[in-house]
C-alpha cells in the first residue's frame, strides 16, 4: 500500500497517456501530446522495473479500462438501428409519404405548365422538339430535390457535406458546367431559330417570301460556323472544369492547325477564295451559272465548293479554287434576242408589224408579262439567209426567264404567221446540169 500510495500520482498520470492513446489516437494524430517531463519519465521507468510495483500498476490499469468500458454506452448507434428508430416514427413516415406525394404532383404540374407555355401547334417547331429533354431535365431536378429532403428528414443531413472542400469543389464543378450548357443551348437555339424563321417567312396571305440568293447562301454556312465554334467553346470549357488543363490541347491545335495550313494549300485557297466569292455575291443557291465548262443551277455551296445541277440531272462538283470564271445568268436581267425567218416574197412591213403586236400581247398577258422587264424592241432585217430573210427583235426579261419567253414567243408567231397565210421558208436547192444551161 506505501508503494500504491507513493507512485499513486505517477499511476495516475500513466494511465491517461494510455487510454489517450488507446480512444483519441486520431485525435493524437491529428495535434501531437507534448511529451511528458523527465522527471516523470524516471520516476515511470523505476516503477516499472520494480515488480510489485509494476504489478500495481497493471491492476490499476485494468480497473481503469473496466470502468470506461462501464461508463461508454452499451449499444452503439448503426444505420440499421439509426433506421429502425426513425421507422418507428409515425410523424417521420407521414413526412416521408408527404414528400413523395408532392414530388409526384409537382412533376405533374410542371409537365403541364411547360406544355401550354412552350409548345407549339406545329410538329415540326424546334420548340417540340426541347420540350422531351426539357420534361427530363424538370422531372431530375424534382427527384433530386425530394431525395434530398427525404435524407434530411431521416437524419442523414447530406446538406452537411457541403462544409467540406470536396462537397463545395463538386457542387461548383456541376453548377458551372450546367450554367455552360444551358446557355450555349439557348444560343444555338435562338440562332438557329432566327435564321429558320427568316429563311421561311410568309407573308399576310401564307406565301413564302422570296428571299435573296445571298441570304439563303451566307446565313446557312454562318449557322453552321457557329455551331462549330459553340461546341469547340463548350469542350473546352468543360474539360477546364474537371481540371484538365486545357493549355496543351491550344498550343497542339494551333500546331496542328500550321501543319494543316502548309500540307493542304489547295484547300485553304478553296476557302479563301469561296470566302470572296459569297461576300462579293457572286453566285447564290438557285442562280443559273456557267463554270468554266461545267453550266447548271447552283443547287448548294458549302465553304470549299459549289454543286451545279444541270438540265440532264447531272450534279457537278466544282472546288472554288478551279473557279476561274463565272457567267451569271440570274443577276440583274437578261436579253432575249428572237431570230425569225421569213420568205423573200413576204411583205417585211406587215411582218414587222405582226412581231410588235406580239409583243405587246406578251406584256399585257398577266403571267408572260411578269417576265418582261421591258417592252419587245424589233430591231428589224438583221441579214439574208440563202433562204430566208432574217429578222431580230430583242426583249430584256427577268433572270432566269429567258428561254421560257423565247419559246412562248415563237409559238405564238407560228401561229399567227398560219393565220395570217405568211409561209415560213423551207431550204431549197437548185440544180441546173451543164447541157440544159447551155440550151
Amino acid at each position: 500500500m506505501t508503494l500504491l500510495s507513493t507512485y499513486s500520482p505517477l499511476r495516475r498520470v500513466l494511465a491517461s497517456l494510455i487510454l489517450a492513446v488507446l480512444l483519441c489516437a486520431p485525435a493524437m494524430a491529428a495535434e501531437p501530446v507534448p511529451p511528458p517531463a523527465p522527471d516523470e519519465l524516471g520516476r515511470l521507468v523505476a516503477t516499472l522495473e520494480d515488480a510489485k510495483s509494476r504489478d500495481a500498476l497493471v491492476a490499476q490499469l485494468k480497473a481503469l479500462l473496466a470502468a470506461q468500458q462501464a461508463a461508454k454506452p452499451t449499444v452503439e448507434v448503426t444505420l440499421l438501428a439509426h433506421l429502425s428508430d426513425k421507422a418507428g416514427d409515425l410523424r417521420v413516415e407521414l413526412m416521408t409519404l408527404a414528400i413523395i406525394a408532392a414530388a409526384v404532383a409537382a412533376a405533374k404540374l410542371l409537365h403541364r405548365v411547360v406544355d401550354r407555355a412552350l409548345a407549339s401547334g406545329r410538329p415540326e417547331s424546334r420548340a417540340n422538339t426541347y420540350l422531351p429533354l426539357l420534361h427530363r431535365v424538370l422531372r431530375g431536378l424534382i427527384g433530386v430535390a425530394g431525395l434530398l429532403a427525404l435524407a434530411e428528414l431521416w437524419g442523414f443531413h447530406p446538406m452537411s457535406l457541403l462544409d467540406s472542400d470536396l462537397g463545395r469543389q463538386v457542387a461548383t464543378t456541376l453548377v458551372h458546367l450546367a450554367v455552360v450548357l444551358v446557355m450555349a443551348l439557348v444560343a444555338w437555339h435562338l440562332l438557329h431559330g432566327a435564321i429558320e424563321r427568316y429563311l421561311t417567312a410568309t407573308d399576310a396571305e401564307g406565301n413564302p417570301l422570296q428571299r435573296s440568293g445571298r441570304a439563303r447562301t451566307l446565313l446557312p454556312l454562318a449557322r453552321n460556323a457557329v455551331f462549330v465554334l459553340l461546341v469547340v467553346m463548350v469542350v473546352l470549357i468543360v474539360l477546364s472544369e474537371l481540371g484538365v488543363d486545357i493549355a496543351p490541347l491550344l498550343a497542339g491545335a494551333g500546331v496542328l492547325g500550321i501543319a494543316i495550313g502548309f500540307g493542304s494549300q489547295k484547300l485553304v485557297q478553296d476557302i479563301i477564295t469561296g470566302v470572296f466569292i459569297l461576300f462579293e455575291d457572286t453566285i447564290a443557291v438557285g442562280d443559273s451559272v456557267k463554270l468554266g465548262e461545267h453550266s447548271g443551277t447552283v443547287e448548294a455551296i458549302s465553304i470549299r465548293a459549289i454543286r451545279l445541277r444541270d438540265g440532264n440531272g447531272g450534279l457537278h462538283t466544282v472546288p472554288f479554287s478551279a473557279v476561274t470564271t463565272v457567267v451569271n445568268a440570274t443577276k440583274g436581267f437578261n436579253t432575249a434576242v428572237i431570230d425569225i425567218g421569213v420568205a423573200y416574197d413576204q411583205d417585211m412591213d406587215r411582218i414587222l408589224a405582226i412581231m410588235a403586236e406580239l409583243g405587246a400581247e406578251l406584256q399585257a398577258d398577266a403571267k408572260w408579262g411578269s417576265f418582261m422587264a421591258a417592252p419587245l424592241e424589233v430591231l428589224g432585217l438583221e441579214r439574208f439567209d440563202p433562204s430566208a430573210m432574217v429578222i431580230r427583235a430583242q426583249v430584256r426579261t427577268t433572270p432566269g426567264d429567258r428561254a421560257a419567253l423565247i419559246r412562248e414567243f415563237n409559238r405564238r408567231i407560228k401561229a399567227r404567221f398560219d393565220a395570217e397565210g405568211i409561209a415560213m421558208p423551207l431550204p431549197q436547192m437548185q440544180v441546173r446540169m451543164a447541157g440544159s444551161a447551155a440550151k
